[in-house]
Protein backbone atom coordinates (compact mmCIF):
# COMPACT_ATOMS: atom_id res chain seq x y z
CA UNK A 1 0.00 0.00 0.00
CA UNK A 2 1.34 3.18 -0.90
CA UNK A 3 4.27 2.27 -2.94
CA UNK A 4 5.01 2.95 -6.16
CA UNK A 5 7.27 0.80 -8.80
CA UNK A 6 10.49 2.96 -8.94
CA UNK A 7 12.32 0.87 -12.31
CA UNK A 8 12.65 -2.41 -13.09
CA UNK A 9 15.94 -3.77 -13.86
CA UNK A 10 18.05 -7.04 -14.57
CA UNK A 11 14.77 -8.88 -13.64
CA UNK A 12 13.69 -7.10 -10.75
CA UNK A 13 10.85 -4.78 -9.88
CA UNK A 14 12.14 -1.79 -7.08
CA UNK A 15 9.48 -0.14 -4.92
CA UNK A 16 8.90 2.36 -3.17
CA UNK A 17 6.84 4.35 -0.16
CA UNK A 18 5.52 7.08 -2.02
CA UNK A 19 4.49 8.94 1.04
CA UNK A 20 7.72 8.55 3.06
CA UNK A 21 9.66 9.78 -0.10
CA UNK A 22 7.43 12.84 -0.03
CA UNK A 23 8.03 13.52 3.61
CA UNK A 24 11.64 12.77 3.42
CA UNK A 25 11.92 15.52 0.57
CA UNK A 26 10.08 18.13 2.80
CA UNK A 27 12.70 17.70 5.00
CA UNK A 28 14.98 17.94 2.60
CA UNK A 29 13.87 20.97 1.26
CA UNK A 30 13.89 22.43 4.38
CA UNK A 31 17.06 21.93 5.60
CA UNK A 32 18.92 23.38 2.31
CA UNK A 33 16.93 26.33 1.71
CA UNK A 34 17.50 27.23 5.46
CA UNK A 35 21.31 26.74 6.24
CA UNK A 36 21.45 26.45 2.43
CA UNK A 37 23.96 22.85 2.51
CA UNK A 38 23.37 19.63 3.95
CA UNK A 39 19.92 18.97 1.42
CA UNK A 40 22.18 17.14 -0.86
CA UNK A 41 23.75 14.64 1.97
CA UNK A 42 19.91 14.11 3.22
CA UNK A 43 18.90 13.68 -0.16
CA UNK A 44 21.45 10.79 -0.32
CA UNK A 45 20.39 9.21 3.27
CA UNK A 46 16.50 9.04 1.46
CA UNK A 47 17.71 7.33 -1.40
CA UNK A 48 20.48 5.05 -0.01
CA UNK A 49 19.20 4.14 2.92
CA UNK A 50 15.52 5.20 3.71
CA UNK A 51 14.04 4.01 0.02
CA UNK A 52 16.42 1.00 -0.20
CA UNK A 53 18.00 1.68 -3.35
CA UNK A 54 21.81 0.82 -2.02
CA UNK A 55 20.67 -2.39 -1.03
CA UNK A 56 19.32 -2.89 -4.05
CA UNK A 57 22.64 -1.60 -5.94
CA UNK A 58 24.39 -4.39 -3.78
CA UNK A 59 22.13 -7.12 -4.46
CA UNK A 60 22.01 -6.82 -8.02
CA UNK A 61 25.76 -6.33 -8.38
CA UNK A 62 27.48 -7.58 -11.16
CA UNK A 63 23.92 -8.58 -13.21
CA UNK A 64 24.07 -7.73 -16.91
CA UNK A 65 22.08 -4.76 -18.57
CA UNK A 66 22.33 -2.97 -21.40
CA UNK A 67 21.39 0.88 -20.71
CA UNK A 68 23.29 3.76 -22.16
CA UNK A 69 26.95 3.10 -21.23
CA UNK A 70 26.07 0.18 -18.72
CA UNK A 71 25.97 -3.22 -18.39
CA UNK A 72 26.40 -3.75 -14.64
CA UNK A 73 23.13 -3.39 -12.38
CA UNK A 74 24.62 -2.97 -9.51
CA UNK A 75 26.93 -0.29 -10.84
CA UNK A 76 24.20 1.67 -13.07
CA UNK A 77 21.95 1.67 -9.36
CA UNK A 78 24.99 3.73 -7.85
CA UNK A 79 25.17 5.85 -10.25
CA UNK A 80 21.35 6.48 -10.32
CA UNK A 81 21.19 7.29 -6.68
CA UNK A 82 23.79 9.81 -7.36
CA UNK A 83 21.71 11.33 -10.47
CA UNK A 84 18.75 10.96 -8.05
CA UNK A 85 20.12 12.98 -5.33
CA UNK A 86 21.30 15.58 -8.20
CA UNK A 87 17.60 15.57 -9.46
CA UNK A 88 16.71 17.01 -6.32
CA UNK A 89 18.66 19.13 -5.44
CA UNK A 90 18.76 20.89 -8.97
CA UNK A 91 15.16 21.79 -7.98
CA UNK A 92 15.84 22.51 -4.25
CA UNK A 93 18.29 25.04 -5.24
CA UNK A 94 15.91 26.22 -7.99
CA UNK A 95 13.02 26.77 -5.76
CA UNK A 96 15.58 28.22 -3.06
CA UNK A 97 17.02 30.48 -5.36
CA UNK A 98 13.14 31.93 -6.38
CA UNK A 99 12.67 31.87 -2.76
CA UNK A 100 16.28 34.40 -1.64
CA UNK A 101 15.52 36.50 -4.79
CA UNK A 102 11.98 37.27 -3.53
CA UNK A 103 13.28 38.00 0.07
CA UNK A 104 15.94 40.22 -1.32
CA UNK A 105 19.12 38.81 0.14
CA UNK A 106 20.71 37.19 -3.26
CA UNK A 107 23.59 38.66 -4.28
CA UNK A 108 23.70 36.89 -7.99
CA UNK A 109 27.21 38.40 -9.65
CA UNK A 110 29.11 36.13 -6.80
CA UNK A 111 26.94 32.89 -7.32
CA UNK A 112 27.71 33.09 -11.65
CA UNK A 113 31.69 33.41 -10.50
CA UNK A 114 31.57 30.42 -8.26
CA UNK A 115 28.52 28.47 -10.30
CA UNK A 116 30.71 28.53 -14.10
CA UNK A 117 33.75 26.77 -12.13
CA UNK A 118 31.79 24.24 -10.31
CA UNK A 119 29.91 23.62 -14.15
CA UNK A 120 33.00 22.55 -15.18
CA UNK A 121 34.48 20.59 -12.35
CA UNK A 122 30.96 18.53 -12.53
CA UNK A 123 31.83 17.22 -15.54
CA UNK A 124 35.23 16.02 -14.93
CA UNK A 125 33.50 14.18 -11.67
CA UNK A 126 30.90 12.47 -13.99
CA UNK A 127 32.71 11.74 -17.19
CA UNK A 128 35.66 10.80 -14.85
CA UNK A 129 33.96 8.28 -12.59
CA UNK A 130 30.32 7.46 -13.98
CA UNK A 131 30.18 3.51 -14.05
CA UNK A 132 33.67 3.69 -11.98
CA UNK A 133 31.93 3.44 -8.04
CA UNK A 134 30.60 0.19 -6.68
CA UNK A 135 27.77 0.76 -3.87
CA UNK A 136 30.21 -0.06 -0.71
CA UNK A 137 32.84 2.35 -2.24
CA UNK A 138 30.39 4.99 -3.04
CA UNK A 139 28.81 4.60 0.94
CA UNK A 140 32.39 5.01 2.00
CA UNK A 141 32.92 8.32 0.42
CA UNK A 142 29.54 10.15 0.84
CA UNK A 143 30.47 9.05 4.54
CA UNK A 144 33.69 10.89 4.60
CA UNK A 145 31.91 14.00 2.41
CA UNK A 146 29.22 13.74 5.25
CA UNK A 147 31.82 13.66 8.20
CA UNK A 148 33.39 16.59 6.69
CA UNK A 149 29.94 18.53 6.72
CA UNK A 150 29.77 18.05 9.89
CA UNK A 151 32.85 19.46 11.15
CA UNK A 152 31.93 22.81 8.85
CA UNK A 153 28.75 22.84 10.62
CA UNK A 154 30.78 22.55 14.25
CA UNK A 155 33.27 25.05 13.33
CA UNK A 156 30.30 27.74 12.81
CA UNK A 157 29.31 27.56 16.81
CA UNK A 158 33.30 28.65 17.95
CA UNK A 159 34.37 31.67 18.72
CA UNK A 160 37.10 32.31 16.31
CA UNK A 161 34.61 31.39 13.53
CA UNK A 162 32.47 34.14 14.72
CA UNK A 163 35.62 36.87 15.59
CA UNK A 164 36.78 36.15 12.04
CA UNK A 165 33.40 37.83 10.75
CA UNK A 166 32.60 40.61 12.84
CA UNK A 167 31.04 42.77 10.19
CA UNK A 168 28.84 40.14 9.23
CA UNK A 169 27.63 39.47 12.37
CA UNK A 170 26.95 43.06 13.02
CA UNK A 171 24.96 43.37 9.84
CA UNK A 172 23.17 40.23 10.82
CA UNK A 173 22.33 41.99 14.50
CA UNK A 174 20.77 44.44 12.13
CA UNK A 175 18.82 42.41 10.12
CA UNK A 176 17.40 40.55 13.47
CA UNK A 177 16.64 44.02 15.19
CA UNK A 178 14.60 45.09 11.87
CA UNK A 179 13.05 41.73 11.29
CA UNK A 180 11.63 42.19 15.22
CA UNK A 181 10.37 45.26 14.59
CA UNK A 182 8.03 44.46 11.76
CA UNK A 183 7.05 41.45 12.83
CA UNK A 184 5.61 43.32 15.90
CA UNK A 185 4.18 45.68 13.75
CA UNK A 186 2.78 43.19 11.17
CA UNK A 187 4.75 44.51 8.15
CA UNK A 188 7.27 41.66 7.45
CA UNK A 189 7.03 42.37 3.47
CA UNK A 190 8.30 45.40 4.17
CA UNK A 191 11.90 43.79 5.17
CA UNK A 192 15.06 45.55 3.41
CA UNK A 193 17.23 43.45 1.76
CA UNK A 194 20.74 43.73 -0.36
CA UNK A 195 21.44 47.16 -1.89
CA UNK A 196 23.69 48.73 -4.07
CA UNK A 197 24.97 45.44 -6.01
CA UNK A 198 27.58 46.48 -8.07
CA UNK A 199 29.52 44.12 -10.85
CA UNK A 200 32.39 43.65 -12.93
CA UNK A 201 34.65 41.29 -14.74
CA UNK A 202 36.96 41.34 -11.24
CA UNK A 203 34.43 41.28 -8.19
CA UNK A 204 30.99 41.91 -7.13
CA UNK A 205 29.85 44.48 -4.05
CA UNK A 206 26.72 45.52 -2.09
CA UNK A 207 25.34 46.80 0.80
CA UNK A 208 23.34 45.00 3.41
CA UNK A 209 21.75 46.67 7.10
CA UNK A 210 24.70 49.26 7.09
CA UNK A 211 27.92 47.23 6.20
CA UNK A 212 29.90 47.10 2.74
CA UNK A 213 31.02 43.89 1.30
CA UNK A 214 33.07 43.02 -1.08
CA UNK A 215 34.51 39.85 -2.85
CA UNK A 216 36.84 39.16 -6.13
CA UNK A 217 35.62 36.58 -8.83
CA UNK A 218 38.56 34.63 -9.38
CA UNK A 219 39.07 32.63 -5.97
CA UNK A 220 35.39 31.73 -6.62
CA UNK A 221 35.80 30.34 -9.59
CA UNK A 222 39.03 27.66 -9.17
CA UNK A 223 37.09 27.04 -5.49
CA UNK A 224 34.35 26.35 -7.45
CA UNK A 225 36.34 23.97 -9.71
CA UNK A 226 37.31 21.63 -6.56
CA UNK A 227 33.78 21.98 -4.93
CA UNK A 228 32.14 21.09 -8.21
CA UNK A 229 33.87 17.78 -8.57
CA UNK A 230 33.57 16.59 -5.21
CA UNK A 231 29.85 17.30 -5.29
CA UNK A 232 29.00 15.58 -8.61
CA UNK A 233 31.51 12.50 -7.25
CA UNK A 234 29.29 11.93 -4.12
CA UNK A 235 25.13 13.76 -5.68
CA UNK A 236 25.61 16.34 -3.56
CA UNK A 237 24.80 20.22 -3.99
CA UNK A 238 28.25 21.03 -2.55
CA UNK A 239 26.43 24.00 -0.20
CA UNK A 240 28.47 22.35 2.54
CA UNK A 241 31.63 24.19 1.15
CA UNK A 242 30.00 26.79 -0.57
CA UNK A 243 28.10 28.86 2.51
CA UNK A 244 31.70 28.32 4.51
CA UNK A 245 33.32 30.08 1.79
CA UNK A 246 31.64 33.30 1.78
CA UNK A 247 31.11 33.39 5.33
CA UNK A 248 34.98 33.00 5.64
CA UNK A 249 34.89 36.29 4.22
CA UNK A 250 33.03 37.53 6.36
CA UNK A 251 29.13 37.96 4.91
CA UNK A 252 26.24 37.36 7.17
CA UNK A 253 24.74 33.70 7.62
CA UNK A 254 21.32 35.41 6.68
CA UNK A 255 22.51 35.90 2.69
CA UNK A 256 24.89 33.18 1.83
CA UNK A 257 23.10 30.51 1.77
CA UNK A 258 21.19 32.68 -1.38
CA UNK A 259 24.51 32.38 -2.97
CA UNK A 260 24.64 28.81 -1.84
CA UNK A 261 21.55 27.89 -3.66
CA UNK A 262 21.97 29.80 -7.24
CA UNK A 263 25.57 28.48 -7.22
CA UNK A 264 24.42 24.64 -6.80
CA UNK A 265 21.91 24.79 -9.06
CA UNK A 266 24.01 25.94 -11.73
CA UNK A 267 26.28 22.55 -10.42
CA UNK A 268 23.24 20.35 -11.02
CA UNK A 269 22.69 21.58 -14.62
CA UNK A 270 25.91 20.58 -15.39
CA UNK A 271 26.18 16.96 -13.53
CA UNK A 272 21.71 16.17 -14.72
CA UNK A 273 23.45 16.94 -18.51
CA UNK A 274 26.50 14.88 -17.85
CA UNK A 275 24.34 11.90 -16.54
CA UNK A 276 21.88 11.96 -18.95
CA UNK A 277 24.67 11.58 -22.17
CA UNK A 278 26.06 8.79 -20.30
CA UNK A 279 22.47 7.14 -20.44
CA UNK A 280 20.91 7.35 -16.73
CA UNK A 281 17.34 7.42 -16.92
CA UNK A 282 14.93 9.72 -15.36
CA UNK A 283 12.33 7.68 -13.23
CA UNK A 284 9.36 9.56 -12.31
CA UNK A 285 8.45 9.05 -8.58
CA UNK A 286 11.28 11.64 -8.92
CA UNK A 287 8.16 13.71 -9.19
CA UNK A 288 7.15 12.72 -6.11
CA UNK A 289 10.51 13.97 -4.13
CA UNK A 290 9.96 17.17 -5.90
CA UNK A 291 6.86 18.14 -4.76
CA UNK A 292 8.09 17.58 -1.23
CA UNK A 293 11.07 19.99 -2.42
CA UNK A 294 9.13 22.70 -3.41
CA UNK A 295 7.15 22.41 -0.30
CA UNK A 296 10.42 22.32 2.37
CA UNK A 297 12.32 25.18 0.26
CA UNK A 298 8.67 27.59 0.09
CA UNK A 299 8.57 27.45 3.96
CA UNK A 300 12.87 27.46 4.79
CA UNK A 301 13.16 31.05 3.49
CA UNK A 302 10.65 32.18 5.53
CA UNK A 303 11.12 30.38 9.00
CA UNK A 304 14.82 31.12 8.82
CA UNK A 305 15.20 34.78 10.11
CA UNK A 306 13.35 33.52 13.50
CA UNK A 307 15.80 30.30 14.21
CA UNK A 308 19.18 30.77 16.40
CA UNK A 309 21.74 29.72 13.96
CA UNK A 310 24.07 28.14 16.33
CA UNK A 311 21.48 25.67 17.14
CA UNK A 312 21.15 24.87 13.84
CA UNK A 313 24.14 24.03 13.15
CA UNK A 314 25.01 22.10 16.52
CA UNK A 315 21.60 19.71 15.69
CA UNK A 316 23.04 19.56 11.98
CA UNK A 317 26.25 18.74 12.94
CA UNK A 318 25.42 16.07 15.45
CA UNK A 319 23.51 14.77 12.74
CA UNK A 320 25.97 15.08 10.11
CA UNK A 321 28.96 13.65 11.91
CA UNK A 322 26.44 10.04 13.00
CA UNK A 323 25.37 10.01 9.16
CA UNK A 324 28.93 10.07 8.03
CA UNK A 325 30.52 7.49 10.82
CA UNK A 326 27.29 4.96 9.64
CA UNK A 327 28.31 5.15 5.65
CA UNK A 328 32.00 4.56 6.12
CA UNK A 329 31.58 1.72 8.39
CA UNK A 330 29.21 0.15 6.31
CA UNK A 331 31.26 0.83 3.06
CA UNK A 332 34.37 0.35 3.96
CA UNK A 333 34.22 -2.37 6.49
CA UNK A 334 30.71 -4.13 5.82
CA UNK A 335 29.55 -2.84 9.83
CA UNK A 336 25.92 -1.70 9.50
CA UNK A 337 25.25 0.13 12.69
CA UNK A 338 21.58 0.98 14.02
CA UNK A 339 19.76 3.61 12.42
Amino acid sequence: MLDVTWMEIAGETIKINAVLYLLWCIWVGWIFSTVGAFGGIMAGVGHISILGIGAWAKKLKGKSINIGMYSDAGKYLTDHIRFSNTAITWLNSLSSTINWYTQKRLVWPAAIAMGLGMVFGAQVAVWGTGGKLGVALYKGLFGIVTIIVSFYMFYQITPRAKASKSKGREAAARFRERVEELRKAGKLHELEGITNVKYSVGKVEFDFFGEHFVAKNYLPFFYGLLIGFVAALVGIGGGFAIVPFFVAIGWPMYIAPAVSALTVFLNQCSALAGWFARGVQFVWPIVIGWVGILIGSYIGPRTQKYLPMDFLFGMFGALAFYVGFRYIMAGFFGIKLPP
